[in-house]
């Protein structure tokens, strides 16, 4: 980043690309409701029934107690409007 931020654009190589979130499910769920949820500088998108089971599920997925008040205060999970492509090699 820094200075050289027009070079993100070209592979250069030994440089990472810039990670996707992952994709993760809560369990025994099969609906199509999307989650983005977002804690500190970590990210990772949720197909959950509602907020609070995306909530829960990243928690498990981050290795977090969900019952932890900073996680409550600070973590936030916002319904997507549309359904991500999990595809391998999609862009998200």
């Amino acid at each position: 980043g820094g200075a050289n931020t027009w070079r993100n654009s070209i592979d250069y190589p030994g440089e990472r690309a810039p990670r996707r979130p992952a994709v993760i499910a809560q369990a025994g769920y099969t609906g199509q409701n999307h989650f983005s949820v977002t804690y500190g500088d970590q990210k990772v998108i949720v197909r959950a029934e509602d907020g609070y089971a995306a909530l829960f599920t990243a928690a498990k997925h981050w290795g977090y107690k969900f019952t932890r008040p900073e996680y409550h205060q600070n973590a936030r999970a916002t319904k997507l409007h549309y359904t991500p492509d999990t595809r391998p090699g999609a862009l998200i």
